[in-house]
């Protein structure tokens, strides 16, 4: 069973990291009424929920008393901010780190066959498939939800499963000049071959 209430106390610094995430998506921090106001209609304008004005205040501090929050609060929050849920919002939160050695499989481009495909997959719900063609560049010949559009082109030197993927060179479709793309920054990719 889900635990519906959670205590502010074990959780500050992670709903911390939550409101200043909300704050940057916002555009500003909570420190006025009208703040709160405006954050209250952000969430619902973003995610169809309601949190209330008094509730967002509590959970800021901008109001005294509050120790503890409904997990549906911190679920929206973290919905508002980009992640699935809460737990997600942590999860991710868990695996950012200013530097990490990890030991994880690699595909090395140098390795692959031109011809070769690899469905690629982020948070929340992209899905791309490219196809290999020789000196580190590959086309995209399927993508669901996501920026990167079939007939793109980039290069890149391999994946690591589980890691934000760097694009380099990326020719999308109305750009006339290569430009570099980030995908999975929020939990990296995952890697069909």
């Amino acid at each position: 069973m889900v635990k519906e209430t959670i205590i502010i106390a074990e959780v500050q610094e992670s709903l911390n990291a939550l409101k200043k995430q909300v704050e940057e998506k916002m555009g500003c921090t909570m420190r006025l009424p009208r703040d709160f106001n405006m954050l209250a209609k952000a969430v619902t304008d973003a995610t169809s929920e309601h949190i209330s004005t008094n509730t967002l205040k509590r959970l800021w501090g901008y109001i005294d008393g509050y120790s503890t929050s409904r997990r549906f609060t911190l679920n929206v929050l973290a919905r508002y901010a980009g992640c699935r849920d809460w737990d997600d919002f942590c999860y991710n939160l868990s695996n950012t780190a200013a530097s990490q050695i990890f030991d994880s499989h690699y595909i090395d481009s140098d390795t692959l066959q031109p011809g070769t495909r690899l469905t690629l997959r982020w948070h929340p719900e992209r899905v791309v498939t490219i196809e290999y063609r020789g000196s580190n560049e590959y086309v995209v010949i399927e993508s669901l939800n996501a920026k990167l559009t079939e007939g793109d082109t980039f290069k890149c030197q391999g994946f690591i499963p589980g890691q934000p993927l760097t694009i380099n060179g990326l020719m999308h479709k109305g750009i006339d000049h290569p430009i570099n793309y980030i995908c999975g920054k929020q939990g990296g990719i995952k890697i069909d071959a």
